[in-house]
C-alpha cells in the first residue's frame, strides 16, 4: 500500500474525499483471480481518502460509506496498529477489495510545536481552524489531522498531545529565510537545521516542503527534507474530488482544490447545479476527473456544485497575474524586476518548462503568501496584445503609480492607487504602459 503522503501533491490535506474506482468488478479480473461478491449489491470504491467519522470493533466510516474491517490491516503513523486505534477525525486512506477494508493507514499532518499568539493558532506557519488550544501553550508538541479550508490554512479534525519530546516530528510548509550556507530554512515559527537531512530536490524560498526530524533547543534538526511530488496515482486513474476551490485562473480552466489538487478545466467538462461562470475560490465542488501524470493535474470531466452553505469565505486579494518579458533563474522568474516563484505545484502550459523561460514573454498567475508571489501557472503571451495584470497599485520609489514595475505614461494607472484590481494595459516598452483599465 502506497504511503498517504505520496498521494499529496502539494502535501496539503485533502478536505473530504478521494476517491479512485474499480477498473473491474464481477466474478474474475483480466488475471483470471475470483473477486468476492459484494454483500447486498454494495461495491466499496478501491481507494477511499477522506475523514474517519465512526468506527465500530468490526467496521469503519469515512464518506459516508461504511465499510467492513474484521480482517483489516492497520499502519499508524508508520507502525502496525489495529482498528481499535483508529479514531474519529483522522484522515485515512482506506483500500478495499470492493466487499470490505483491506489496509487502512493514517499518517497525521503535522507533529510539531505549535505557535500561539493572541487567538491565533499556527504551525510551520499554516493557520489553524478548529484547534482547541485552550491546555495547550506556545512550544506544545501537537499531533494534527484535517483538511485545507483556504490557501495556508488547515482546518483540524483530529488533535493530540505528543508526550514524548524526544519523538520524531513531522511538519510541511513554505520554506522562507533559506540560508544554503548555515543549511537552515524556516517554515513559519520553527527554524528547520538540515545539516544532516537527506533532502530530496532543490530548496527555494516559496517551495512547499515535507520535513522529518527531532527538535534540538529551538531547531528541528531535520533527518530528511522532501520537495518532491511523488504522485501515486496511475495515469487516466478515474478519481473523484470534493473540496473547496483555494485558486483559481483568469479565464477559469485552471483551479486549485485544497491548495493541492491542480483540475484543469475543459471545454468537455460538465456541470450540475451549475456552470463555469459559477467557479469562484470559496466554493465547495465535487469533480470526476481523470489524473494526466504527464501534465500532472487531473482533467475535469464534471463539476457538481456543493450547497452554499458550505462555501468558506477566502480572501480573493490574494491572487495575482502579470505579464511581461522574463528572465528565469534558480526557481524564481523575475518580470520588471519583481521576483516570482515557481513551486512543486506550477503547471507550465504551452510546451514551458524552467530551461526555455528565460527572455520569454509570459502570463503568470498565482497567489501571494507571506509577501511572496507563487506561481501557480505559466504560459506564453504576447506584447502585442493587452497585458494581463491583477495586484495592488502603489507608489515606486519616484512616487508614480505603478502595478508590478510598470508605470502609466498617460497616467492611466493613478486613478487605481492603493487600490487592489483586474486591469488590461497596452504595453509600449520597457516597463511603461497606457490606456489600463478594469478587466471585465
Amino acid at each position: 500500500m502506497g504511503n498517504l503522503n505520496s498521494a499529496k501533491l502539494f502535501k496539503l490535506s485533502a478536505i473530504s474525499a478521494v476517491v479512485l474506482t474499480l477498473s473491474a468488478c464481477g466474478s474474475s479480473n483480466s488475471d483470471g483471480e475470483s473477486v468476492v461478491p459484494p454483500v447486498n449489491n454494495v461495491v466499496f470504491p478501491s481507494v477511499v481518502i477522506g475523514e474517519v467519522q465512526a468506527t465500530t470493533a468490526s467496521t469503519i466510516t469515512v464518506n459516508q460509506l461504511e465499510i467492513p474491517a474484521s480482517n483489516v490491516e492497520v499502519e499508524i503513523d508508520g507502525v502496525n496498529a489495529s482498528l481499535s486505534q483508529v479514531k474519529v477525525g483522522m484522515m485515512v486512506e482506506v483500500e478495499t477489495n470492493g466487499v470490505s477494508a483491506t489496509e487502512i493507514e493514517y499518517d497525521p499532518d503535522f507533529k510539531g510545536p505549535i505557535y500561539i499568539q493572541n487567538d491565533s493558532v499556527s504551525i510551520a506557519g499554516v493557520a489553524l481552524n478548529n484547534f482547541d488550544s485552550s491546555e495547550l501553550a506556545s512550544g506544545d508538541l501537537v499531533e494534527i489531522s484535517g483538511y485545507t479550508s483556504a490557501y495556508n490554512t488547515l482546518t483540524v479534525t483530529y488533535q493530540q498531545p505528543i508526550a514524548n519530546n524526544q519523538g520524531e516530528l513531522e511538519v510541511e510548509g513554505i520554506i522562507s529565510q533559506l540560508n544554503t550556507q548555515q543549511r537552515t530554512f524556516s517554515l513559519g515559527n520553527i527554524v528547520v537545521n538540515y545539516q544532516q537531512a537527506e533532502v530530496d530536490g532543490l530548496l527555494n524560498d516559496g517551495l512547499y516542503v515535507d520535513v522529518e526530524g527531532f527538535m534540538s533547543g529551538q531547531q528541528l534538526m531535520a533527518t530528511e527534507v522532501d520537495a518532491e511530488q511523488d504522485n501515486s496515482f496511475n495515469d487516466n486513474t478515474d478519481t473523484q474530488l470534493t473540496g473547496q476551490i483555494t485558486w483559481l485562473n483568469s479565464d477559469a480552466t485552471l483551479m486549485t482544490i485544497n491548495g493541492q489538487w491542480q483540475v484543469s478545466v475543459t471545454a468537455q467538462t460538465q456541470f450540475e447545479d451549475g456552470t463555469v461562470s459559477d467557479l469562484a475560490i470559496g466554493r465547495f465542488v465535487e469533480i470526476d476527473a481523470l489524473w494526466q501524470q504527464a501534465d500532472n493535474l487531473f482533467i475535469a470531466q464534471e463539476v457538481d456544485f456543493e450547497s452554499s452553505e458550505n462555501n468558506g469565505s477566502f480572501v480573493p486579494n490574494t491572487t495575482f497575474s502579470v505579464t511581461g518579458l522574463a528572465s528565469y533563474t534558480q526557481g524564481v522568474v523575475a518580470i520588471n524586476g519583481i521576483t516570482f516563484t515557481i513551486n512543486n505545484q506550477t503547471i507550465f502550459d504551452d510546451s514551458l518548462n524552467t530551461n526555455n523561460l528565460n527572455g520569454q514573454w509570459l502570463e503568470l498567475e498565482g497567489i501571494i503568501v507571506d509577501d511572496k508571489n507563487v506561481v501557480n501557472e505559466i504560459e506564453l503571451a504576447d506584447a502585442n496584445e493587452l497585458l494581463e495584470l491583477k495586484g495592488y497599485v502603489i507608489t515606486d520609489e519616484n512616487q508614480q503609480p505603478t502595478l508590478w514595475g510598470y508605470i502609466s505614461e498617460d497616467g492611466s494607472l493613478a486613478q487605481y492607487l492603493d487600490q487592489y484590481v483586474d486591469l488590461e494595459c497596452n504595453f509600449v516598452s520597457a516597463n511603461q504602459v497606457r490606456a489600463c483599465q478594469v478587466d471585465d
